[in-house]
């Protein structure tokens, strides 16, 4: 699909947007991002562009099904022609039959999968029904997979085709889906939007962030692309993460636009191609005033994304790849301060530095975890127990059991024949690294050398460590072990998710960070495992209010 824009210089701007492709749009408030979302609605076939507008309604009137199919048919021809009016840029015509009108399409996709298996049953073609519903999935455990990948504690059914009702993860509570938070209403009413349209649609999402938390709107967003690869979406944002989070996607840099009356006629603006970095000033035009930022290292799926995210939710959390990356960034951002209003901190593994290298680095804002890595935070004491607190609450449990047998769990892997050695040598390695480089020739000493170089023994410190591995195993020091040694290569962490009747890793650390969202006490012990940054981030946020 072709899109030609106007622009202020006078030429135009053709942008192509191909099925399984993501364009987003920022720019700051006024430069004319809903006009031109406006602008793509008028200038498209009507049946291949589905909007979901900035100033939609985030709430549900009830869950019931008011719409017959002839009604939702008429509705969807008035609402192609409210779309077009110049109006529509401020207001949502109809909002509470758009809300139904999603609600019928869900189930409408629901049944009509139900029917097409069943009716292969009714011709005797058993094989045909298993490999239709091998092929196709329902749309509702798809839009509930996509709660669960936002760490949204909340499901949606279909009650007899009468009424869409929510239900809690942990308990089984049914209830109205009008009574959901605002958070998770936004969710489902995006997903659900998503889920039903036709394949070859241009979806036009306008602040998707709006009601949902940061932590959770980078994993949803990636998630509804990967589950409508048959469609292309266009995402207008302020949230500079989410553009930051998705590399491949390309960028439509709005700065201005003009005006004749009420209608938007041109604009200023240039595509980024993917896999490029924003330009500072863009940064500035978003940010807006004073905005901060936590640079860490790894990439978007990074087990430490969500979980920065969610403690520090006043923070653009951005992984960067690796530590120098992180440095870099951090300084660089401080070094051109004269051009934004961005503070930017960094966040780095430990990794044997020296006291004097980590103390010169926090001068620059940048912080050294005292630990061996995010895992010592997802599975320490503090976050196991407020996970089986929330498991025997839900299962009929006695917590303290719980918590009890998850240590007995990993104890029982910390014992395992050969593994003190191995991770206490794995433990070792990088000092060992570190030493050796400091010991190297530089290359006034190579070129003097003649043949041969000569450098000093180096003395191991395995045995120390081997003993300081059997104290802490000795002592049942699980905090210890987690924090030190790099234990995400043994069945520990496994062992953890399994006792707490989670089945997988993945599950538990979702969990831990749904509780984190959910518990201030358990946000406040985790942040104080990683001080200095968090009393520092704390002390900024008071003195900002």
């Amino acid at each position: 699909m072709d899109w030609f824009i106007p622009k202020i210089s006078g030429d135009q701007l053709e942008i192509s947007i191909e099925v399984g492709e993501q364009l987003f749009m920022v720019g700051a408030n006024g430069s004319g991002k809903t006009a031109l979302i406006q602008n793509f609605v008028t200038s498209q076939p009507n049946d291949k562009v589905r909007r979901i507008s900035a100033h939609r309604q985030a709430w549900f009137q009830s869950g019931s099904l008011d719409f017959t199919a002839y009604s939702r048919k008429q509705f969807e021809q008035n609402n192609m022609n409210w779309d077009r009016q110049a109006n529509a840029r401020w207001m949502d015509h109809s909002p509470r039959e758009k809300q139904s009108a999603v609600l019928f399409d869900l189930v409408a996709k629901e049944n009509t999968r139900s029917r097409n298996i069943a009716r292969h049953i009714d011709e005797q073609n058993p094989e045909e029904a298993i490999v239709l519903a091998s092929n196709s999935v329902s749309p509702f455990k798809q839009l509930n997979d996509l709660l669960e990948l936002g760490t949204l504690t909340v499901s949606i059914k279909n009650f007899n085709d009468e009424e869409i009702l929510a239900q809690r993860r942990n308990n089984g509570l049914s209830f109205s889906i009008a009574q959901m938070s605002d958070g998770e209403r936004a969710a489902v009413i995006i997903a659900a939007n998503v889920l039903t349209v036709e394949p070859g649609t241009v979806l036009l999402i306008d602040e998707p962030e709006r009601h949902l938390h940061r932590s959770i709107i980078e994993p949803f967003l990636s998630a509804l692309f990967a589950q409508r690869k048959d469609c292309a979406f266009v995402i207008s944002t302020h949230e500079i993460a989410l553009p930051i989070a998705n590399p491949k996607a390309r960028v439509l840099m709005v700065r201005s636009c003009e005006w004749t009356g009420d209608t938007a006629k041109a604009w200023e603006l240039e595509v980024l191609e993917s896999n490029t970095d924003l330009p500072e000033d863009l940064k500035l035009d978003i940010l807006g005033s004073r905005r901060r930022v936590l640079f860490l290292e790894g990439t978007t799926k990074s087990l430490d994304l969500p979980l920065y995210s969610t403690l520090f939710p006043d923070l653009s959390v951005i992984p960067k790849g690796s530590c120098n990356d992180v440095i870099r960034a951090v300084k660089g951002l401080w070094g051109s301060r004269e051009f934004h209003h961005v503070e930017a901190f960094g966040l780095i593994d430990r990794d044997d530095r020296p006291e004097d290298e980590i103390e010169k680095l926090s001068e620059d804002n940048v912080f050294v975890l005292d630990v061996c890595s995010a895992e010592a935070l997802y599975y320490c004491s503090d976050a196991i127990a407020a996970v089986a607190r929330r498991q025997a609450e839900s299962l009929d449990r006695d917590p303290d059991e719980m918590i009890e047998t998850a240590q007995k769990s990993a104890m029982k892997v910390i014992q395992e024949i050969g593994l003190a050695k191995r991770m206490s040598a794995k433990r070792c390695e990088r000092q060992v690294y570190n030493v050796i480089q400091s010991l190297a020739p530089d290359w006034r000493q190579i070129k003097k050398s003649g043949r041969q170089l000569h450098i000093p023994t180096v003395n191991s410190p395995y045995a120390d460590e081997l003993t300081l591995f059997q104290k802490f195993a000795a002592a049942k020091n699980l905090d210890g072990l987690i924090a030190r040694y790099p234990l995400r290569e043994s069945s520990v962490f496994i062992r953890i998710a399994e006792a707490l009747e989670c089945n997988t890793r993945k599950n538990y650390e979702r969990m831990v960070v749904s509780r984190v969202r959910e518990d201030e006490d358990l946000a406040r012990k985790l942040k104080q495992r990683i001080e200095p940054l968090s009393n520092l981030l704390n002390t900024k946020q008071k003195n900002a209010s």
